[in-house]
C-alpha cells in the first residue's frame, strides 16, 4: 500500500503547473493567431482572384464588343475584290466553291491555311498560294498539273468522248478535266492498262506506266519520233506507234539507252530513203529492224493538149460599087451551028427564048 501511494504522488510542484498553464496559453494564443492569419491569407487570395476574374471578363467582355463593332461587323473588312489567276482550265467558280471564299463576307473569318489546303486537294491543282490584302482584297494564284498523256482501256476508242479515260501528268498523277483544252486532243495515249481502279489525285505507281511516261518525257522535244500510241498489253514490254504508223518495241527499263538505239536506226532509214515499219528495242546488237514497201506510184496521166483558140477572120475589104452604064441591046451575032438548035425558031425574041426551060443535050 505504501509504494502505490508514492507511485501517485506528483512530482512537479506549483511553479512549474505555473510555467506549464502559461506554456499551455501561449500555445492556444498562437494556433489562434496563426488560424486567424489563414483565413486572412485565404480572405486575401480569394478577394485577388475574383477582382481579377472581374477585370478579365470586363476586359474580355469589352474587347469582345469593340471587335464586334470595330472589325467583324466593320463593312470596311467586307471582301469585294477576289483576284485569281491560274495557268490551266480551272474556273474561278469552281477554286472559289471548293475554298469557301464568297464576296462580302468578312476578310478575317476566312481560314488561310484552310483554304489553300482545300484548294490542293483538288486533282488538277499542284501548287496553291492564297493572301490577304487588307482592308477588302484577296488573291489566289494556282499552277495546275499539266496532262502530258490520256489513258484508255483499249487503243482505238476516243479518249476525249469516253467516260472511262482519265489524264495523266509527268509524276504519274490521274487527272480528269471537266474543260478541255484544244492541246489536250493532241497528246499521245496509253491504252492496254486498267482505268476502273483509277482515282483522279492518285499516283500510279505501276512500273509499264511509269516508262511509258519517262518515254514521253524523253521524246518530248524531238522531231523525229513523236509517241501516238503506247500499248502496255503485254506487261513486259511497250509497243509505241508514231506518226509514220511504224510498230517500235521498248523494253521497261534503260529508256534513254533504247531511244538513242531508235534514233540511229532513224538515221540510216533516212540515208537509205526508206521508212522504218517494225523495230525491236529489246535486243541491244544486231536491232531487227523491217522496212515499209514503197507504195506503187500511178502512171501519171497528161492533160489533154488546149489549142489555141483560131483567130478571128479579118473583114473582106470590098471595092465600092461602080456606077454602070446602061446600054440598049444590040442584036447578038450569028452564033455556030452546035448551037442553032438551042436558038428560038419562027424569030421568037430573045427574052421569050431565056422563059422557057433548059435543057441537056442527051
Amino acid at each position: 500500500m505504501k509504494s502505490n501511494r508514492a507511485q501517485n504522488k506528483r512530482l512537479s510542484n506549483p511553479r512549474k503547473r505555473q510555467e506549464q498553464q502559461e506554456l499551455l496559453s501561449e500555445v492556444k494564443l498562437r494556433a489562434s493567431t496563426i488560424r486567424a492569419r489563414r483565413l486572412q491569407a485565404i480572405f486575401g487570395f480569394v478577394s485577388r482572384v475574383v477582382l481579377g476574374a472581374t477585370v478579365c471578363a470586363s476586359v474580355w467582355l469589352g474587347g469582345k464588343e469593340a471587335l464586334r463593332r470595330f472589325v467583324w461587323e466593320n463593312p470596311d473588312y467586307f471582301l469585294r475584290e477576289i483576284n485569281f489567276a491560274t495557268d490551266g482550265a480551272l474556273t474561278r467558280e469552281q477554286v472559289l466553291g471548293v475554298a469557301n471564299i464568297t464576296e462580302g463576307r468578312n476578310i478575317f473569318t476566312v481560314d488561310l491555311g484552310h483554304a489553300r489546303a482545300a484548294i490542293e486537294q483538288m486533282p488538277q491543282v499542284e501548287n496553291a498560294v492564297v493572301q490577304r490584302t487588307l482592308p477588302n482584297r484577296m488573291s489566289i494564284t494556282l499552277r495546275e498539273r499539266r496532262p502530258i498523256a490520256w489513258i484508255a482501256a483499249r487503243g482505238e476508242e476516243d479518249p476525249s468522248s469516253s467516260d472511262r479515260s482519265f489524264m495523266i501528268d509527268a509524276r504519274g498523277i490521274v487527272l480528269r478535266s471537266r474543260m478541255l483544252l484544244p492541246e489536250y486532243f493532241h497528246l499521245p495515249v496509253i491504252s492496254g492498262f486498267e482505268t476502273g481502279n483509277l482515282v483522279p489525285g492518285e499516283r500510279v505507281n505501276d512500273l509499264g506506266m511509269q516508262a511509258a511516261l519517262e518515254l514521253i518525257r524523253l521524246d518530248a522535244d524531238s522531231t523525229r519520233f513523236q509517241a501516238q500510241n503506247i500499248d502496255l498489253s503485254k506487261g513486259y514490254c511497250l509497243i509505241v506507234t508514231d506518226q509514220q504508223r511504224a510498230k517500235i518495241t521498248f523494253g521497261l527499263d534503260r529508256i534513254d539507252k533504247q531511244l538513242d538505239r531508235l534514233y540511229r536506226c532513224l538515221d540510216r532509214a533516212a540515208a537509205d530513203h526508206k521508212e522504218l515499219q517494225t523495230v525491236n528495242l529489246l535486243v541491244e546488237r544486231n536491232v531487227p529492224v523491217t522496212f515499209s514497201e514503197p507504195e506503187a506510184e500511178a502512171p501519171a496521166v497528161e492533160p489533154p493538149a488546149v489549142r489555141p483558140p483560131r483567130p478571128a477572120p479579118a473583114p473582106e475589104e470590098r471595092t465600092p460599087l461602080r456606077p454602070v452604064e446602061v446600054r440598049k441591046a444590040e442584036a447578038a451575032p450569028p452564033r455556030s451551028s452546035t448551037k442553032a438548035a438551042a436558038t428560038p425558031a419562027h424569030g421568037a425574041s430573045g427574052n421569050q427564048a431565056l422563059k422557057k426551060p433548059f435543057f441537056q443535050n442527051p
